[in-house]
């Protein structure tokens, strides 16, 4: 019986080495190109252009200090994190609750409702980027934060209802009436009992529109001036008609991935938890 055990363990053991090895090749893949741009943002001019390349070398923040402080690239990045924060609040305070009344409350037209937001996410950028910019000129909103921070909630929003959505549909509706009948309102039996409960899919949905209104360059390219640019606006006026500054790019490149990759790396439990529990239980 063990002689028949034994294969099959070593089996399965190379099987799980087989994963792994074939895992860490992967992520090796995926991490050449920010390894490359962190590599490139450390370097001189010289050494960027060297063939063949060179790994070994002596770092230097000239780069750093070129493009943030004497072309005002910290400027950029106050914008970027001003825009993208606020209008990832602003998306939650309004989808969150939404997308809990959808599962909760029938109403006629609640599918009307939610192909509605699904066909406006699905809409190319393009053509919300002509009416808006002619909505906020007549405003007298461009070149400010109000104006980028609306356009982001219009792609936004409709992703967090639709997201959110599947998880409040995991959650049964008996903890609501069990909240009413201890004593609490709608209001409070959302608050404190679902909500808590959903606390993952939550982080998983803040964390890609934070990503998505971090990332975003159409509408911020049309809606934004030169005091309000954010990060993705302002990288192309590196390349000029003298030359493009491949090392400055990097350095901004790299300050670009840097919070959102850290932001993600501290909530990735939950991100996790919440993907797969909306995968799981979502309808």
């Amino acid at each position: 019986m063990q002689s028949v055990k034994r294969p099959l363990i070593r089996m399965r053991v190379m099987q799980e080495y087989l994963v792994y090895g074939f895992l860490l090749v992967f992520l090796l893949l995926m991490l050449l190109p920010y390894a490359w741009l962190g590599l490139t943002a450390l370097k001189d001019r010289v050494d960027i252009f060297s063939i063949p390349p060179r790994l070994v070398f002596t770092p230097t923040l000239s780069n750093f200090y070129e493009a943030f402080v004497e072309k005002s690239f910290l400027v950029n990045l106050k914008n970027s994190v001003v825009i993208s924060l606020v209008s990832t609040v602003i998306t939650l305070l309004a989808g969150v609750p939404a997308a809990f009344s959808l599962t909760r409350y029938t109403v006629r037209g609640n599918g009307f409702f939610m192909f509605f937001l699904l066909a406006a996410r699905l809409l190319p950028g393009i053509v919300l980027a002509v009416p808006l910019f002619i909505l906020f000129s007549r405003a007298r909103l461009v070149n400010s934060y109000v104006s980028v921070i609306v356009s982001h909630i219009t792609f936004n929003l409709p992703f967090t209802v639709w997201m959110m959505r599947g998880f409040f549909a995991g959650v049964p509706t008996t903890l609501d009436e069990a909240a009413k009948i201890d004593g609490c309102n709608s209001f409070e039996s959302f608050l404190y009992v679902v909500l808590p409960l959903v606390k993952g899919g939550l982080m998983a949905t803040a964390i890609f529109c934070l990503i998505n209104s971090w990332n975003e360059f159409l509408l911020a390219l049309i809606l934004t001036g030169r005091d309000t640019a954010t990060l993705p606006v302002a990288i192309p006026g590196l390349m000029t008609p003298i030359g493009t500054f491949w090392g400055q790019i990097a350095a901004v490149g790299t300050v670009t991935t840097l919070p959102v990759l850290i932001f993600a790396l501290l909530v990735q439990k939950h991100m996790v938890r919440g993907l797969t529990g909306g995968a799981i239980q979502g309808e």
